[in-house]
């Protein structure tokens, strides 16, 4: 059965207390249609984990940004890639697949990045770029892969104050909002950062790269975003030196300014059999596909 997405439905996110919520309107972008959300007559089996790893390494650094300035060659400011080597200004799904992969499991040809870490002028990479694929409804069993050709950016450079920020850091057993004031030494500085999950159900992309998804209301997508998909988490750590702090500044702004942008791009049927075996499956894959303690 299809779905009915009401046009003029509206929903609150509780992470974006920043900008009104994103109304089920018709946009000039892409679309797709989504599988049929399944019901099932009882709640879940009790599982712990119900995600998947992509653990990317970075692959390079241009002032590029193919969702916001696609086309444009050095209109944005300076990004961290990671996943696919050959994203630039002109990158979409056709070009992600015919390069190649960073990622563990390299039918992963998805495009991530993030704003360039610079700590007194000097570039910061992460030793790895983790983005999780979880389930962040309660029925994980309903999450269906992202429809090819999807687009995301969570997260906003515009971001007021640290107390407007969404995601944390974390370094030495701490949480915090912004850069600590310093951090053990050999330890990592950790930013994590969660998206929305749950999708309109027909637009892969909209005018601010956001307003086609929602976050789920009490682990529920809401009536007009009704497909749940997985929930990005991205997980960054950088190295410091002595693990001091001083001199940080992200080429997007603060450390409130943090955001990231996903492209999908994965190859063959491999996102959804590890949708159905990873998240449906209620296990924690690692960045083969693999839960070593549930196969």
């Amino acid at each position: 059965m299809g779905l009915l997405i009401p046009a003029s439905a509206a929903t609150a996110s509780p992470h974006a207390s920043h900008r009104s919520a994103p109304a089920a309107v018709a946009t000039p972008f892409p679309t797709a249609k989504p599988l049929p959300v399944p019901t099932f007559s009882g709640p879940p089996p009790f599982a712990q984990y119900r995600e998947i790893h992509a653990n990317c390494k970075v692959t390079h650094h241009l002032s590029d940004d193919p969702i916001v300035y696609p086309g444009l060659p050095g209109a944005a400011h300076n990004h961290t890639f990671a996943g696919n080597p050959t994203t630039n200004a002109k990158s979409t799904r056709a070009s992600l697949l015919a390069g190649g992969s960073s990622c563990q499991d390299t039918m992963d040809k998805s495009a991530y990045w993030i704003p360039t870490l610079y700590q007194n002028g000097k570039v910061v990479d992460p030793t790895i770029v983790t983005t999780y694929y979880k389930s962040g409804v309660k029925d994980y069993r309903t999450v269906q892969p992202f429809p090819a050709g999807f687009r995301l950016i969570v997260g906003d450079m515009r971001t007021a104050s640290a107390a407007d920020f969404q995601g944390t850091w974390t370094c030495g057993g701490g949480t915090f909002t912004t850069f600590p004031k310093s951090c053990p030494s050999g330890s990592s500085l950790i930013v994590r950062l969660k998206a929305p999950s749950c999708w309109n159900g027909r637009d892969l992309d909209s005018a601010d790269h956001k307003s086609h998804m929602a976050y789920p209301v009490k682990s529920v997508c809401p009536a007009a975003f009704p497909v749940p998909l997985p929930m990005l988490e991205i997980k960054v750590p950088y190295k410091l030196p002595g693990g001091k702090t001083d001199g940080l500044a992200y080429s997007s702004g603060a450390s409130y300014s943090f955001h990231y942008d996903f492209m999908e791009a994965w190859a063959g049927n491999r996102q959804a059999e590890l949708v159905k075996h990873c998240i449906n499956g209620g296990r924690q894959c690692n960045g083969y596909g693999i839960d070593q303690h549930k196969p």
